[in-house]
């Protein structure tokens, strides 16, 4: 799986898997469902007003029609603007528009990629989507290309209990013997920010908590560390456990 490294606004360089071709094929064809679901649920409804007036009033029918097919053309804008960047498609496949500059992602980047998205997708059936995604190396399309986006996959790298409830073993080896200069205070600070990664956060945000915990708890041990903060975090839990267990 292709890795992408986004630049924060905070300077923080974050390394996110990019969403593979076939996981975007799939979120496109869940959304495809969707969509003409909603769509056959409006048609029935729409057949159900004409008997309902018998014609006699065509009118009313087709402006409540037209009105009711707006969220149809709509679906993908107003998806990714009402849930942070997600289609259903998308949430499912556990995938998220990122821009690439570390910024929050808003509704003028949705909206050009919504506005492509017939010149890649629709018209040309995907074809050139597929070709741009491809030799771009950023899993970008063309929507992406001009909105300055990407598509990432979000997935969880650790389980619960291989952080917060992990336990030592006894010929376990500290690597970092300054945590005995922090507190309990400072443990229960880093078992929140642990925590905080299985209630599904916003990803930016919480590689940003992540990045600053780190730092705080390097100036703070006088060490510095190329770990990953999330590594970095659960080995410094694991060393004041362990070094709390023997005395």
């Amino acid at each position: 799986m292709q890795n992408i490294e986004i630049q924060t606004t905070q300077n923080v360089s974050i390394e996110y898997p990019v969403a593979s071709v076939g996981d975007r094929v799939i979120a496109a064809l869940i959304d495809l469902v969707i969509e003409f679901g909603y769509l056959i649920a409006m048609i029935f409804i729409y057949i159900w007003l004409l008997d309902a007036t018998d014609g006699s009033q065509f009118y009313f029918p087709v402006a409540y029609f037209i009105i009711l097919f707006l969220p149809f053309f709509f679906y993908h804008l107003l998806c990714e603007i009402f849930l942070n960047g997600q289609s259903f498609g998308k949430k499912i496949m556990k995938m998220r528009v990122v821009k690439l500059d570390g910024s929050q992602a808003g509704i003028s980047s949705f909206f050009l990629r919504w506005i492509i998205a017939p010149i890649d997708i629709h018209f040309t059936y995907g074809s050139v989507a597929l070709i741009t995604i491809l030799i771009n190396g950023k899993g970008q399309r063309l929507g992406d290309l001009a909105a300055n986006t990407t598509v990432v996959k979000l997935k969880a790298t650790a389980k619960l209990e291989d952080t917060i409830l992990h336990t030592t073993p006894v010929n376990y080896e500290v690597k970092f013997s300054q945590v005995n200069t922090l507190s309990d205070k400072d443990m229960g600070i880093i078992r929140e920010v642990l925590a905080l990664k299985f209630k599904q956060p916003d990803t930016l945000m919480y590689e940003m908590i992540l990045h600053k915990t780190k730092q705080t708890l390097e100036k703070k041990m006088g060490v510095s560390s190329n770990m990953h903060p999330l590594s970095f975090l659960d080995t410094v839990l694991k060393d004041y456990n362990y070094l709390m267990s023997t005395l």
